[in-house]
């Protein structure tokens, strides 16, 4: 018996010791490193295992979290706010150019008021179910987060490419010898990474430029960070998107852009593809808050940024042929 006691007060002993690590394995914690540093290598201090176990209590990374999505709900509501504010200007704009003009077929201007302002209901509905729905969507990309941040990461083992199409090193750059001389032509989208990467480490001389190899990374394939500074935040983030020159990217790659924005806590993101942008998704930028903030690069713009920065300009193959 007394053989017995004493496995069991060593069970408990561990599982004290250990209680600041645990605790902070069933959350979301931007100091889960140093937490779980602290209790191994420094908590028979007792010292820092207080430490640690007040940094594993703390909600400051549900709180961030919560306040980086609350920004980008703001953003998205006063973007959908001004152009609602726009809609009804230009309705009053109307409604006062042809008042002095109505005459004996009034019945006509007032059907087509009628029809001006159902038209700017319908508009006013669909923003709402638009909000609505990117509001829902981050409530799912968060709680996708927190049960994550609860399960144990795979293991992403990255599949074999053919000799002719390699996939590009994790963190390396491509040598630059290999896209001087003659123009290069992009063929698939690993490729196109690897050459956005040579082109924004030569623009940006004061960034260092990462590829992102996470499985949960969300379409991102590249981060930005200021150079000798912290790898905990990136100060940009990049996404690729590798089409022909007439296809365009729409409104919801630009939307779902922001919302990563928001998740990887990025001041700035850029939107690099060797196509072209639709309207909805250039006015998106224009009309609103985020056109310091949120990039976009069609094919043109970056070869203008190759030939400026020393490099041989891109040439990329129809998707479609």
């Amino acid at each position: 018996m007394e053989g017995i006691g004493g496995f069991f007060t060593i069970i408990a002993i561990i599982v004290l010791y250990f209680l600041p690590t645990i605790i902070v394995a069933t959350k979301i914690h931007r100091e889960k490193t140093m937490v779980v540093a602290l209790n191994v290598f420094l908590g028979w201090t007792l010292i820092c295992w207080f430490i640690a176990l007040y940094m594993s209590l703390s909600r400051e990374g549900i709180e961030q979290l919560q306040a980086n999505q609350a920004i980008t709900v703001d953003a998205l509501k006063g973007q959908y706010e001004s152009e609602i504010k726009e809609l009804r200007r230009k309705n009053r704009e109307l409604y006062s150019a042809q008042r002095p003009q109505r005459t004996a077929d009034s019945s006509q201007y007032d059907a087509e008021l009628s029809n001006r302002q159902a038209e700017l209901s319908t508009r006013e509905a669909e923003l709402d179910s638009l909000k609505s729905e990117y509001e829902e969507r981050l409530r799912a990309l968060s709680e996708e987060n927190r049960q994550a941040a609860s399960q144990p990461q795979p293991q992403v083992t990255a599949a074999s490419q053919p000799e002719a199409q390699p996939s590009p090193e994790p963190q390396g750059l491509p040598a630059q010898a290999e896209y001087e001389g003659e123009a290069l032509y992009v063929v698939v989208p690993s490729q196109f990474e690897r050459v956005v990467a040579e082109t924004l480490s030569r623009r940006f001389s004061n960034q260092e430029v990462e590829a992102e190899d996470d499985a949960a990374s969300r379409g991102i394939a590249l981060k930005l960070f200021e150079s000798g500074g912290s790898k905990s935040q990136p100060s940009a983030i990049v996404q690729c998107k590798l089409q022909s020159h007439d296809e365009a990217v729409e409104y919801r790659a630009v939307s779902d852009l922001l919302g990563s924005m928001s998740l990887h806590g990025a001041e700035r993101a850029y939107l690099i593809t060797t196509g072209s942008f639709s309207d909805d998704a250039q006015r998106m930028i224009e009309s609103g808050t985020m056109n310091d903030r949120l990039f976009l690069i069609d094919g043109m713009t970056f070869n203008q940024w190759r030939t400026q920065s020393g490099l041989a300009p891109v040439h990329y193959l129809s998707l479609t042929g």
